[in-house]
């Protein structure tokens, strides 16, 4: 990512500063970047998959180090209301490489749904919109997915089924209803399978439709929480307690992330094999298990953009526009580029693995990466 030459003279005397850790002078947002010295309140929405790494995310980069502020009591009628922004036509220490200039804050609205989300932010509702699925083949041309981690699906029962394997012909037979009872998979005692549909506008849901070739919540034998409504992605917690659907006899797929980080989204589901294969990080980077996929940071290209095979994120410069483009390359930067984190000593970049472990994803694997550590897909 970019490094930011930030040249300056001595503070100016009396000036309040944050207690920042300085390197060297600077007396102005650095250029070019997306910063304008303004604090923007900037949101994003979409994914439930996704919810939680932005969350931790969201709140590492509010906290990166950035411009001194002035921090002397306003006015009690100020012409321009002041009071936290970064001070302007005066000399300020900073440091070479920073985290959040302007001091930006971000932060995710409840999950919609990935689609829900890009709909919302293709409509200018929001700033920015996470997703669990990539771009669609048209529609959404106007549009960014950077990929920045991985995932993959698993198969999961629940109750007193004992989980085994499943071949990609299974589940394609169980979902598009020609495979109805659990005597026909290998090592199963016998009972209705009860394949279980998720909302529409999940990405999880997008991306198993593609894997399947098929509409998955279609078809008579589907099961839908009573009242008609398909359960939101990953939350097994309403599909144990629904009298529409048999605890030992239903089946759903789920992000192996959540599977994996969140037991009490999990419950008592357990996971299956698919063709033979676990979903863990070896066989998610290597695409050696059958359902994998990426999980994106998804803006405007008028936004966050970049050039074919180039770390560094352009777009916008001012404004909350120029904070999503910001907040996109602090996602994607790769180790070198990223400054300690006030709050521990560590760098960003390992807080963010944190959160990686934390979450249950990997980043993106080196041979997949194009811009950083993330993979740029430009929407169609």
């Amino acid at each position: 990512m970019k490094l930011k030459s930030l040249i300056g003279a001595a503070l100016v005397a009396g000036t309040l500063l944050s207690g920042t850790a300085m390197t060297s002078m600077v007396s102005a947002s650095p250029e070019p970047s997306g910063w304008d010295d303004a604090n923007d309140r900037v949101v994003g929405t979409g994914s439930d998959t996704t919810y939680n790494f932005m969350q931790r995310g969201e709140v590492l980069y509010n906290q990166a180090n950035g411009c001194d502020t002035d921090n002397a009591s306003p006015a009690a009628s100020p012409a321009t209301y002041t009071l936290g922004k970064c001070l302007t036509g005066v000399a300020q220490t900073a440091t070479t490489t920073q985290g959040n200039w302007d001091h930006d804050v971000f932060a995710s609205t409840y999950p919609t749904g990935s689609g829900a989300g890009i709909t919302a932010l293709k409509n200018s509702q929001v700033d920015y919109a996470r997703s669990s699925r990539g771009p669609k083949s048209s529609g959404e041309s106007a549009l960014n997915f950077w990929a920045y981690g991985k995932d993959g699906l698993v198969m999961v029962t629940f109750g007193d089924r004992t989980p085994g394997n499943l071949t990609t012909d299974q589940i394609k037979g169980i979902y598009n209803c020609t495979i109805t009872d659990w005597s026909s998979i290998d090592g199963q005692a016998a009972g209705t399978i009860d394949p279980v549909g998720m909302n529409a506008s999940s990405g999880t849901k997008a991306v198993f439709d593609a894997y399947l070739g098929f509409d998955a919540n279609s078809g008579a034998c589907k099961k839908t929480l009573t009242g008609g409504a398909y359960p939101f992605e990953n939350d097994v917690k309403p599909l144990l307690t629904d009298a529409n659907i048999s605890v030992n006899n239903g089946i759903w797929w789920m992000s192996a992330a959540e599977y994996k980080a969140f037991s009490y989204k999990r419950q008592t589901a357990q996971s299956w094999t698919v063709d033979g294969k676990a979903a863990t990080a070896g066989t998610i980077a290597a695409n050696t298990y059958p359902i994998t996929r990426f999980i994106y940071h998804v803006t405007k290209k008028t936004d966050a953009t970049a050039a074919a095979a180039s770390a560094e994120v352009t777009g916008a410069d001012t404004g909350a526009a120029g904070a999503v483009r910001e907040l996109t390359e602090f996602l994607c930067k790769p180790a070198a580029s990223h400054i300690a984190n006030d709050y521990s000593g560590k760098t960003n970049y390992v807080e963010l693995t944190s959160i990686y472990s934390a979450t249950g994803f990997i980043r993106v694997p080196a041979a997949e990466q194009t811009n950083g550590i993330c993979k740029l897909v430009p929407g169609a």
